[in-house]
C-alpha cells in the first residue's frame, strides 16, 4: 500500500469550525422558515465534521503516549467543552434577555441567538489553550503537539455539543439546553456517548499501521452510530406534547442508519485494504531438524 500524505490538522480545523457551525445553523435556520424540527438531522452532520477534526486532534496527541490512555483526553476534551459552551450559549441568552442584538436574521433567530455557538467556541478554544499550557509548562507532560492539540479537542468538543443538543431539541437556546438536555438528564448520554467517536477511532486503530484516512473513516462511522442513538432519544423530546412530533426523530434515526452503513463498509474496505496476509506454519517442531 503506498504511502498517503496526511491532511495536516489544521485543514481539518478549517472545515471543523466552518463546517460544523454551518450546518448547525442551517439546521435552526431551516426549521425556523418553514416552521417544524425536520431539519435537527442537519445539525448532526456538523457535530460529525467536529468530531473528524477533534478524532484527529486525539490521535496527533496520543502518538507520542499521554500515560494515562486515550479515553482520558477525550473525557478532558469535553468537560472542557461542556462548562465553556454552556457559558457561550448563556451569553447568548442573557444578550436576548437584555434586549441586545435582537433584530432577527429570520423569523424566530434574533442575532444574539447565533453569536451564541460562536462565543461557545471562542471560550473553549481559550480554555483549551490554559489546559494544554498548563499540562506543557507546569505538570511538564513534553508532548509537542499537546498545546495545540488541546485548544483543538477542546474546540471540537463545543461544536460537538452544540450539534447534539440541536439535533435532539431542534434549537441550541440556553433555556431550551437547561430544560431538555440537562433537566432530562440527556447530558449524561451527550457527554459521554458524544465524546466517544473522537476518542474511540485511535484506540481501535492503534498499531504500528495506523494511518489517517482509515482512523477518521472509523470516527465518521461512530458518529453516524451516536446520530442515530440520540435520534432515539429525542423521540423524549419531540414525541410528547405539545410537540407530538415523531416525524423528526424518525428521519434522523433513518437517515443516520443508512450513513452508518455506507460509512461502516467504508471503514471495512479501509481495514481490508491495510490487512496483512498470515500464512498457517503449523505447529514448530520441538528440535531442529
Amino acid at each position: 500500500m503506498s504511502e498517503v500524505k496526511d491532511i495536516d490538522w489544521f485543514t481539518l480545523a478549517a472545515v471543523g469550525i466552518v463546517g460544523g457551525l454551518i450546518c448547525i445553523y442551517a439546521a435552526v435556520v431551516l426549521n425556523a422558515v418553514f416552521k417544524v424540527n425536520y431539519f435537527a438531522f442537519v445539525a448532526a452532520a456538523g457535530a460529525i465534521l467536529a468530531t473528524v477534526w477533534g478524532a484527529d486532534a486525539v490521535r496527533r496527541i496520543c502518538k507520542y503516549g499521554i500515560g494515562t490512555g486515550v479515553p482520558s483526553i477525550g473525557m478532558l476534551a469535553f468537560g472542557m467543552g461542556l462548562l465553556s459552551t454552556l457559558l457561550g450559549l448563556k451569553v447568548a441568552d442573557y444578550l436576548i434577555g437584555q434586549g441586545t442584538l435582537t433584530t432577527t436574521l429570520v423569523t424566530g433567530v434574533p442575532i444574539a441567538l447565533v453569536l451564541g455557538p460562536i462565543i461557545a467556541l471562542i471560550l473553549s478554544l481559550v480554555q483549551g489553550a490554559v489546559v494544554g499550557y498548563l499540562a506543557q509548562n507546569i505538570l511538564k507532560m513534553k508532548i509537542p503537539t499537546m498545546q495545540m492539540g488541546m485548544i483543538f479537542i477542546a474546540g471540537a468538543a463545543s461544536i460537538i455539543y452544540i450539534g447534539y443538543f440541536t439535533l435532539i431539541t431542534g434549537t441550541f437556546a440556553y433555556p431550551t439546553v437547561i430544560s431538555s438536555i440537562l433537566g432530562t438528564g440527556f447530558i449524561a448520554p451527550v457527554f459521554m456517548i458524544g465524546a466517544l467517536p473522537m476518542l474511540h477511532p485511535y484506540n481501535a486503530c492503534l498499531g504500528p499501521d495506523e494511518e489517517q484516512k482509515r482512523t477518521l473513516t472509523l470516527a465518521v462511522e461512530s458518529s453516524l452510530m451516536t446520530t442515530v442513538i440520540f435520534g432515539i432519544l429525542s423521540l423524549a423530546i419531540f414525541a410528547v406534547a405539545p410537540k407530538s412530533d415523531i416525524i423528526t426523530p424518525a428521519i434522523t434515526v433513518v437517515l443516520g442508519l443508512i450513513a452508518w452503513v455506507i460509512a461502516y463498509l467504508a471503514y471495512w474496505a479501509r481495514v481490508k485494504e491495510s490487512g496483512t496476509i498470515i500464512l498457517e506454519t503449523g505447529v514448530l517442531p520441538k528440535k531442529e531438524a
